[in-house]
């Protein structure tokens, strides 16, 4: 098999593209990649859990503590326990946590539209479908559709 016919080889290729672009795009911010998903998810549903936030962004739980501790040592995210469960800390981000997210999201974006910009919106809908196919019956977890606008 042609490396080029080797689905998993162009996935890998494409992979580490459009991460090294949106790496790239954020690096001003000093947030990772995983820190990004995180902001993201916050800024859409303030409150969630360590653990919702690792099922949503298909990471451990340890990767999302690291994270989440990272941004809350940098005054971005803070941490509340859960008036109904003790137990659990919900995460909010902070004025400075919401200031960032949304200019690591619009550079994030603006990263994402410059790796797939080769495609057109039909071929991108496509490709989000059928890469979220395999996600799902791989991981049995559900997608969620906020990571990135059309």
């Amino acid at each position: 098999m042609e490396l080029t016919d080797n689905i998993l080889w162009l996935l890998k290729q494409a992979f580490y593209f459009s991460l090294t672009s949106v790496n790239e795009a954020v690096s001003d911010h000093g947030v990772s990649t995983a820190q990004i998903g995180v902001l993201r998810q916050l800024s859409n549903e303030p409150g969630l859990s360590g653990a919702e936030l690792a099922r949503r962004l298909l990471i451990s739980p340890q990767g999302v503590q690291l994270a989440l501790t990272a941004l809350e040592k940098r005054g971005l995210v803070q941490r509340k326990k859960d008036p109904q469960h003790g137990r659990i800390l919900q995460a909010f981000l902070t004025d400075r946590g919401r200031e960032i997210a949304a200019a690591v999201v619009h550079d994030a974006i603006a990263a994402h539209d410059k790796v797939f910009g080769v495609l057109s919106s039909a071929e991108q809908r496509t490709l989000r479908e059928l890469l979220g196919r395999v996600v799902e019956q791989g991981t049995g977890h559900e997608l969620y559709a906020d990571h990135v606008a059309d």
